[in-house]
């Protein structure tokens, strides 16, 4: 923690914190303004005190946060363990309705929240979206209590240099508050981060804790959650827009989740100087890559095509920033209704039909076979790439308890499960099903035969379970 009076800084100790250094910054800027000629100033409307905005917009806010504490299941190191998490979220309903993070609450067998007025109440999972990073929780309480709630403003027209405050839990300092700017309104990352949002970067700080907080803008209006924030970087944090939160949070209160289509399109921008490829133009958007066996691989799309609309509607992706909001409209299609696709291919302009299928991808959270003592998860090609090159869908080894059954048999992580006992396995529902039946048999020898693909080759592999294994642990972290 560093003094204004430490080694490196400017001067002696002030007593000014950044809410200080900011009403400084903007009270200057305000005596410059005074030298404006008098015509000029009145003109214009009479100017509030930044301090007094900053504690109007806190009030309006401050009593809707909300102190996350679930106690989540780890799988990865092959069997159930207890993980205490902290995070943050904000009540967006006055009947308790909580957005925060999907990683604050995945997994989350219990649910604390600590509440403005000091109070610790259970909540409950309503909904959540690995991909967008948001989820929602319901707060248990008495009948007919309302609560505080935070308004939903809008991330329309943010603009660079604009004040916003970071609300949350950093390392678990419950009801904290960092003051900045937004650094770009619409930062995109690339990768997984954000795949159907661009980001609110801010130097207000936001650190492990602070995840599922609100970022706030001085008229009290939740314009995002925090979500990423990079370590070792100074001033460097993301906040997801609050227009995405609210188009998801809105299908996870009305369906418990949100119901995708899959389409087997991967787009480009026609312009990505990280890439060093300008397509001409600024219309349509360039198909990256089909997937195999996929609705787009049926309607005839290929790697290279230029989309120019789908169902009528144009699909312009000159830059990145643009992606997210097109992979949006597409994976919100209606599941089995064919749609035109129109789309150039070299000097010709040519129709396709494509049909989404439903996207049977959930938020599993994972299998634990405890007396096979390993974990397991549904291959994704967005979370394991590498597996998915060999297997689009299936199940793969999440992790293996050491000492364990699993370990002793050589069961590997990341293994690919192709069949257990002779029969195939497609999905993680459809191994519970198998692991209970084989559990429930009546057998001399408790051991079980995996057909596997490792590194993409078949391999086989004998796991006895006859040994019972006990290490439990609880570990602890923030969000």
């Amino acid at each position: 923690m560093r003094r204004d009076d430490s080694p490196g800084s400017t001067g002696p100790s002030t007593g000014r914190g950044p809410l200080g250094a900011a009403t400084l910054l903007l009270g200057t800027a305000l005596l410059l303004h005074a030298g404006a000629p008098r015509a000029a100033r009145a003109a214009e409307p009479e100017r509030l005190d930044f301090q007094q905005i900053i504690e109007t917009a806190k009030r309006r806010v401050y009593p809707a946060l909300v102190f996350v504490k679930p106690v989540q299941e780890d799988l990865s190191e092959g069997e159930s363990r207890r993980v205490e998490v902290l995070g943050s979220g904000v009540i967006f309903r006055a009947d308790g309705y909580v957005v925060t993070n999907h990683h604050v609450a995945e997994k989350a067998k219990e649910i604390r929240c600590v509440l403005g007025d000091r109070r610790q109440v259970a909540a409950k999972v309503v909904g959540k979206d690995k991909a967008t990073d948001l989820a929602v929780l319901k707060l248990d309480l008495p009948a007919g209590e309302t609560l505080p709630y935070a308004e939903l403003g809008t991330s329309d027209g943010l603009e660079e240099g604009q004040f916003v405050m970071a609300l949350g839990s950093p390392y678990g300092f419950e009801r904290s508050i960092s003051l900045g700017i937004i650094s770009n309104a619409r930062r995109n990352l690339d990768g997984n981060d954000g795949q159907y949002n661009n980001w609110i970067q801010t130097d207000a700080a936001i650190n492990p804790g602070n995840s599922g907080g609100p970022l706030v803008n001085t008229q009290g209006q939740v314009i995002g959650i925090n979500t990423l924030g990079i370590r070792g970087a100074n001033n460097l944090g993301f906040a997801i827009p609050v227009n995405v939160v609210k188009h998801v949070i809105a299908k996870l209160v009305k369906d418990g989740r949100y119901a995708r289509v899959r389409h087997g399109l991967t787009l480009r921008a026609l312009v990505d100087y990280t890439q060093d490829t300008v397509f001409p133009g600024d219309h349509g958007v360039m198909v990256d890559d089909v997937a195999a066996e996929s609705p787009a691989e049926a309607a005839g799309l290929l790697k290279g095509d230029r989309i120019l609309s789908v169902a009528g509607a144009p699909t312009d992706g000159k830059y990145l920033e643009d992606l997210p909001g097109l992979r949006l409209r597409l994976v919100d299609l209606a599941p089995g209704a064919p749609l035109e696709v129109k789309i150039e291919r070299g000097a010709e302009t040519l129709t396709k039909t494509l049909t989404p299928e439903a996207d049977d991808v959930g938020n599993e959270d994972g299998l634990e076979c405890d007396r096979w003592d390993a974990t397991f998860q549904r291959i994704s090609k967005e979370e394991v790439p590498a597996l998915a090159f060999y297997k689009t869908r299936g199940v793969y080894v999440l992790g293996v308890s050491d000492p364990g059954n699993a370990d002793d048999a050589g069961l590997g992580t990341e293994d690919i499960l192709v069949k257990v006992d002779g029969q195939e396995v497609k999905d993680l529902p459809g191994l519970k099903a198998l692991y209970e039946k084989i559990l429930g048999e009546n057998r001399p020898k408790k051991r079980v035969l995996f057909e596997v693909l490792r590194d993409g080759l078949p391999r086989y592999v004998v796991l006895e379970f006859e040994k019972e294994y006990d290490t439990p642990d609880t570990k602890t972290g923030e969000k």
